[in-house]
């Protein structure tokens, strides 16, 4: 994140920036062997049943693959810094695919997860290979002060980096904790149910990720020389990924037990379809916060991030302990919706202040203005999907996305300055 803005706001820095990243990131790598045996020894010791031969042996090869993808994320970000998030797509598509198919060998040969672990070291060296035969051009060389690693740059770097840092441990632990309570808990069936719906999530929580990622660079620029812009490029943008997720998370709700069942089979239901019933409704908020904190980093408010997600975090633990001994996956599910709740109120107090500089009367958000339309929209898609679906499942979701796009427009949801913005990206 750091190098994407930096670039962004500077081009002729792409060399220098990306060297110092990239030492820093082999440097965190092997600063993180000795935190990995020493976690591990502590589980060993703690935990029963202790970790297989086998656990441990795919956890060393996972590690070593960091190292290549993380260097392939150095390339990802330099791509999207010079607005060329086309290549870095495309790349993890086809590496996605292509741990697929390898991944799917290595079972047949019965490998197991060992197997899978290598497939993927694999993948991350091949992906960082064609990134950095692409990359080469937006690296060039220029002056020999210009490419050489500078501790000063370095500590400057870590200095602004730490908070992404920490912000981004504190998302993983907001995102993941529940699994490990649900666990410790329940068990491992119970993982299971939740894990078919945590999956699908994660699958379309890429769409907020790969919009904000190639947003990034322009808000970096005009966060420095354009605030007024880079509010109503925000505001556009809020309404596309909200306007995009309610439909979503409604077509999810009717259809989980298809989608639950496609997953874990027959063996996760209902259980792993009632999971993702309710786990889906955090992608509205969800898809919102993603947006504002990349908007939070181009106004160089990292810093103040940390708040917010600690807020978030520690209700996200909190709630877990309490509700999901009685209450499962069920709990665990709608703490998630909430935890994305409180994560949003956070974030948009901090962009009120990151506003500050603009007028008075515009600078916070117009969140009802920006919200009732596309409610209301979904609000009458659920009407027809509920009457309909029973009788036609196909005819129902079509009928319902037909008036879900059409209260949309016939409320105006976008004005015509935005209409002719979004008419100028897809030309």
């Amino acid at each position: 994140l750091y190098l994407t803005r930096e670039v962004a706001r500077d081009r002729s820095r792409s060399r220098l920036l990306f060297l110092n990243t990239s030492a820093l990131r082999v440097m965190l790598a092997i600063a993180g062997i000795p935190l990995l045996v020493g976690f591990l020894m502590a589980r060993q010791g703690i935990a029963d049943p202790p970790l297989t031969v086998e656990v441990i042996l795919a956890i060393l090869i996972l590690y070593v693959g960091l190292l290549p993808n993380s260097l392939s994320t150095g390339f990802t970000a330099l791509f999207y810094a010079h607005e060329r998030a086309e290549l870095p797509a495309a790349v993890a598509t086809a590496a996605t695919l292509n741990k697929v198919i390898l991944g799917l060998f290595a079972l047949l040969l019965g490998t197991g997860f060992v197997g899978l672990a290598v497939v993927s070291i694999v993948t991350n060296i091949l992906t960082m290979a064609i990134l950095a035969v692409n990359g080469r051009k937006l690296i060039p060389r220029v002056e020999a002060v210009e490419t050489r690693i500078q501790p000063k740059l370095m500590r400057t770097m870590m200095g602004e980096s730490a908070p992404l840092l920490f912000n981004h441990f504190l998302a993983t632990i907001f995102f993941q904790i529940d699994v490990i309570i649900i666990e410790a808990i329940h068990g491992a069936t119970m993982v299971g149910q939740y894990s078919v719906a945590y999956k699908w999530l994660t699958a379309l929580n890429v769409i907020p990720s790969f919009f904000t990622q190639a947003l990034l660079p322009v808000m970096a620029r005009q966060a420095r020389e354009d605030r007024a812009g880079l509010r109503q490029n925000y505001i556009l943008a809020i309404k596309l990924l909200f306007s995009m997720a309610l439909p979503i998370a409604i077509f999810f709700t009717f259809t989980a037990y298809f989608w639950a069942g496609v997953l874990g089979g027959s063996a996760y239901l209902p259980d792993g379809a009632i999971a993702t019933q309710l786990i889906i409704w955090s992608i509205p908020i969800g898809w919102m916060n993603s947006l504002t904190q990349y908007a939070l980093i181009a106004l160089d408010l990292q810093r103040r991030l940390t708040r917010a997600f600690l807020a978030g975090v520690v209700f996200n633990i909190g709630a877990n302990l309490l509700f999901v001994p009685q209450y499962g996956y069920q709990a665990a599910a709608v703490t998630t919706i909430l935890s994305e709740g409180i994560l949003f109120i956070g974030f948009a107090w901090l962009l009120r202040q990151g506003f500050q500089q603009l007028d008075p009367s515009e600078r916070s958000i117009p969140w009802r203005a920006l919200l009732w339309r596309p409610l209301v929209s979904a609000t009458l898609m659920v009407v027809v999907m509920w009457v309909g679906f029973p009788t036609h499942a196909l005819g129902a979701m079509v009928a319902g996305g037909v008036v879900y796009v059409g209260t949309l427009v016939a409320l105006g949801t976008w004005d015509l300055r935005e209409v002719a913005q979004l008419r100028r990206i897809r030309g």
